[in-house]
């Protein structure tokens, strides 16, 4: 006798009273083995690209499970995103519940009476055994609406969908409404633009740069890991960020960025970054990610290079594919070097320490985190650039950066176990033919303070103080919420720390006269070195007034410019890195 075995788990997704923020959930599964007892029907606690622990299971009510013939089967949860259904030895299970969903900007779940998306970490329950199993998915929309998705249609069946399995089906987000969709086609490839919301964008300039931008990454990477591709946009007032996925990404814009070159550039370099994924973190894993646990922290000491290593080539990207000039990229630079010098967390904590902790200490910051942590996002971008000029200069600019992705992307496939950074160190000593262990060490796995005048001479850059006098430095930055401006960041070591200030104070006035975040710089740039100011701070419920010494700031600002006399070396990395040449890239 053939015991029985679902081939595939039905979900239903409808909205059918979209104001209420509720979707209405239906999950299916047939052909079961009657020996069981019971059946795990879990939710993840945390979606891909968010490494922190966000307890999806808080939004689900009215959940009810029935055996074929709609009859109700007993359930019970066993832990917070866990219910069991005790199936009696029934052939199917139906489970049905609904899941409260509001937060587009956390780019989970929201519904409104406007427009609907869904991560489907945040919506849809799974059972672990059947987890490898086909999915087809049946959308309701509400009266008029679409669905756009990356998910693969059902031949001549509307709003019908289809996954190899759970994993795919849930990294592949789904947005539902009046959304404006424009395809286009790269090298053969469809693609999909889609905008929920209004704007100012000019649909074909937009088709024409993000065409660029994909085929500049593809150039890099090598080939597209995909059949089809959708980037969805958010248009709010409120919308930013993104989070990528196997074959689309998901991005939030405010709706009128587009007509101004600056933040404009900013867009172009959110879908920069999220495009970049497609190959590194969603093909190219970290062992600790891969397969997902969606029901616990999975710790892994590679974000690093996920996220730092992406971030190093958004703007990149853009470089290359000459949407951004070459002396605002070194500017930017040069900023970043200063940020990164003086952010004492950066001596505390290495970038793979980061990595690890960013479930309990990143994305969970508090008013100490400028002071003893590190960013694996921003401080692993810094690392990996530094690492693509090491390789340069060792290898007379034979090898990169560039080098050492895509041999990895082969090597570490999606249907493989995933890399390590001892993997990641391997790969490019062996393409360097040389030991980087040092390197490794101090920037890695240590907080070496990054030797940035001698690794960006390799390229033939110079990095001065763009400064002679120092500023007056106070050691606090400000932010303002509900009308209150309270100490966001607060530097160890300070003149605003050492004399008493705390993060989360309220700053009522500075010298007598109210201060807002905005103010804080011109207020204080033109006194003197040495002056006293008066700070009058609300702590809790009392009035304080502290008395603040200036000091000379601890860092100069810097500018990075080219040597006068480089030799060809330098030359060649400069200009096969920046995708420039030496004496033109002035006007790129």
């Amino acid at each position: 006798m053939i015991e029985a075995k679902p081939t595939a788990v039905h979900y239903t997704l409808g909205m059918s009273k979209p104001y209420t923020h509720f979707f209405e959930v239906e999950l299916t599964l047939n052909n079961l083995s009657r020996s069981e007892s019971h059946f795990d029907f879990v939710l993840p606690v945390w979606r891909p690209g968010r490494y922190m622990v966000l307890d999806f299971a808080g939004g689900v009510q009215e959940f009810s499970a029935s055996n074929g013939e709609g009859k109700p089967l007993s359930w019970k949860k066993i832990d917070k995103t866990t219910w069991r259904v005790e199936t009696k030895g029934t052939e199917h299970v139906t489970v049905q519940y609904k899941v409260y969903s509001n937060e587009f900007n956390q780019r989970t779940r929201g519904l409104n009476d406007e427009h609907g998306f869904v991560d489907g970490t945040a919506v849809f329950m799974y059972v672990e055994k059947f987890r490898k199993l086909l999915v087809r998915l049946h959308v309701n929309p509400f009266e008029g609406w679409h669905v756009t998705t990356g998910l693969e249609s059902v031949a001549e069946t509307q709003n019908e969908f289809t996954a190899p399995n759970y994993d795919v089906f849930v990294d592949c987000p789904i947005e539902i409404g009046t959304q404006k969709d424009f395809t286009f086609d790269v090298d053969g490839i469809p693609h999909v633009l889609s905008f929920a919301g209004d704007g100012n964008w000019n649909v074909d300039t937009l088709i024409k740069d993000i065409t660029k931008i994909v085929l500049t990454t593809k150039a890099m990477w090598g080939d597209f890991p995909y059949k089809r591709y959708v980037f969805l946009v958010h248009c709010s007032p409120t919308s930013g960020g993104g989070t990528e996925h196997l074959n689309s990404v998901i991005m939030g814009a405010r709706p009128f960025i587009f007509k101004n070159p600056e933040t404009y550039r900013g867009f172009l370099g959110l879908v920069s970054h999220e495009y970049f994924h497609t190959w590194n973190v969603k093909q190219l894993r970290p062992k600790g990610l891969h397969p997902y646990d969606y029901l616990k922290e999975n710790y892994t000491d590679e974000l690093w290079i996920s996220e730092g290593t992406t971030s190093y080539y958004d703007n990149l990207i853009l470089v290359r594919a000459g949407y951004q000039k070459v002396q605002k990229y070194l500017d930017d630079l040069a900023t970043s070097i200063q940020s990164d010098r003086q952010r004492p967390g950066n001596n505390v904590q290495s970038i793979v320490e980061s990595s690890f902790d960013s479930w309990i200490k990143f994305w969970r910051g508090n008013q100490q985190s400028y002071n003893s942590e590190t960013d694996y996002y921003g401080k692993g971008s810094l690392v990996s650039l530094l690492l693509d000029l090491e390789l340069r200069q060792r290898t007379a600019n034979k090898t990169s950066l560039d080098d050492v992705l895509r041999t990895m992307y082969k090597r570490f496939p999606l249907s493989g176990d995933g890399y390590t950074v001892k993997d990641f160190q391997a790969t490019t000593e062996e393409l360097s033919n040389s030991n980087v262990n040092e390197f490794f060490a101090d920037y890695v796995f240590g907080t070496k303070p990054l030797p940035w005048e001698q690794t960006l001479a390799y390229a033939g850059l110079e990095l001065t103080l763009k400064d002679t006098i120092a500023k007056p430095w106070i050691g606090f930055s400000l932010s303002e919420s509900g009308g209150r401006t309270t100490v966001s960041q607060l530097s160890a070591g300070s003149p605003a720390y050492n004399a008493g200030v705390d993060a989360g104070d309220e700053v009522v006035a500075l010298n007598g006269f109210r201060i807002r975040p905005a103010d804080l710089s011109e207020r204080v740039k033109d006194l003197p070195v040495g002056e006293s100011i008066t700070l009058t701070i609300m702590r809790g419920d009392k009035l304080r007034t502290i008395e603040v010494k200036l000091e000379a700031g601890p860092l100069l600002n810097y500018k990075l410019n080219k040597v006068k006399e480089p030799t060809e070396l330098q030359k060649e990395i400069y200009e096969k890195w920046l995708a420039t040449t030496w004496d033109e890239s002035e006007k790129k």
